[in-house]
């Protein structure tokens, strides 16, 4: 009986093994299959967050999204030979090609951005199964973040965004009277040099940055959907908080070491720094709001 157990056990162990390997693969195969056929596409994307640049947020977007599948979802990369699942991406990749003709007629729509999540759909029917596309489908949906017009009523309110950090971060030096005048985004004071908040020092690249990478892991975290929420929105806000203490503590440095110094702290924290710090604490922060990751 024992030996039959172990036999049975062993040849388990073999199958998940070969499972696994094969998951691998398909997944390796899928990357690729992607970026040979995105690869202008890609190729577009700055591989930086740029504070003068509110697109370059999609350079979080594909490193999330594999990470999210290594991580959270491995378990459901299952491979089937089910025939049924190519009838079911053959619309899918015909929808994302129709996109991409249609991207050098209409370039201002970014078309071939907004095909990715179809031809992405298309891709794990071909290499995966039609349960791995059911239980993926919010990865999908987060991919339609990577189309930039979703995110230009935001880009167009850049302005009032930078006049509500000024009035947060001018709003000390008012209360405490500090000789320091305000005129508009301008701070001066005396014959010192003026410092202007000028709309990249409030990076909402940074910022929809900080919401694609967050927004995931709100979704996969094990506990209540209140809590999840207010996780995510705090985070947001926090990120926003924080770059204003980094621009009160510019104008602090200003006033009292001059421009050379202020300017000095100001790239040494840009607005990376900022990302990367409110990422950390973020995800150190999930025991708080009684959530946890689904490993």
């Amino acid at each position: 009986m024992r030996d039959k157990r172990t036999v049975r056990k062993k040849t388990q162990e073999r199958k998940e093994s070969s499972s696994w390997k094969l998951s691998l693969l398909s997944l390796l195969l899928l990357v690729l299959f992607v970026m040979l056929v995105y690869y202008q596409t890609f190729s577009g994307f700055k591989l930086y967050i740029d504070d003068a640049d509110a697109y370059s947020y999609r350079a979080v977007i594909p490193p999330m999204f594999i990470i999210m599948l290594i991580f959270f979802y491995r378990n459901d990369l299952q491979v089937d030979k089910d025939p049924n699942k190519l009838l079911l991406a053959l619309p899918l990749f015909a929808i994302a090609a129709a996109l991409l003709y249609s991207a050098d007629y209409w370039p201002l729509y970014v078309l071939d951005t907004l095909s990715l999540p179809f031809f992405v759909a298309g891709s794990i029917l071909l290499f995966f199964s039609i349960s791995t596309l059911k239980k993926m489908l919010f990865m999908l949906f987060y991919l339609f973040l990577l189309w930039a017009p979703l995110f230009q009523p935001l880009v167009s309110m850049q302005q009032t965004l930078t006049n509500l950090t000024t009035d947060f971060v001018g709003l000390p030096f008012s209360v405490l009277n500090f000789p320091i005048e305000r005129h508009g985004n301008i701070f001066s004071s005396g014959s010192k040099v003026s410092l202007d908040v000028a709309p990249e020092c409030v990076p909402l690249s940074a910022m929809i940055a900080l919401f694609c990478f967050l927004i995931p892991f709100a979704y996969v975290a094990v506990g209540d959907i209140k809590n999840r929420l207010l996780w995510l929105v705090v985070w947001i806000a926090g990120g926003w908080v924080l770059n204003s203490l980094r621009i009160l503590l510019v104008l602090l440095i200003w006033y009292y070491s001059g421009v050379s110094a202020a300017l000095q702290v100001f790239h040494a924290l840009g607005g990376n720094i900022i990302f990367d710090l409110t990422l950390v604490a973020s995800l150190l922060s999930f025991r708080y709001f009684s959530l946890k990751f689904p490993l």
